[in-house]
């Protein structure tokens, strides 16, 4: 978890440093790859800190200090919550599908005399 965040900010910092010395966003291969391979760290770090924060609890219980029902956080009304991030996941979803089709419906040309007219 801590490794990948300190990837994430050392990336920040590397885009963020070779866009102030290059006056614009960077555009070089390598780094638009490597942008790409960390996409996945956030999430990485988030299943890795609730791994830590739940096994945490085990050894307790696996001792017979607590049981298992005891360790479990409490946490009333749960299903509140639920429905409120699914429906927000859900509106994102649904933006982010609209967004993406009206960019794409709104270039004319192909992908490849795009690229060659900036060649």
């Amino acid at each position: 978890m801590i490794l990948c965040g300190l990837a994430l900010i050392a990336l920040s910092i590397a885009v963020g440093w070779l866009a102030w010395r290059h006056r614009g966003v960077p555009d070089g291969k390598w780094i638009l790859r490597t942008i790409v391979a960390a996409g996945p760290l956030g999430f990485v770090a988030i299943e890795a800190g609730w791994m830590v924060t739940e096994l945490g609890r085990q050894p307790w219980i696996i001792y017979g200090v607590m049981r298992t029902q005891e360790a479990v956080t409490p946490m009333p009304k749960i299903a509140i919550p639920f429905v409120i991030f699914t429906l927000i996941y859900i509106f994102l979803a649904v933006a982010l599908l609209f967004l993406l089709r009206r960019q794409f419906m709104k270039t004319d040309e192909p992908a490849s005399e795009l690229i060659t007219k900036n060649v």
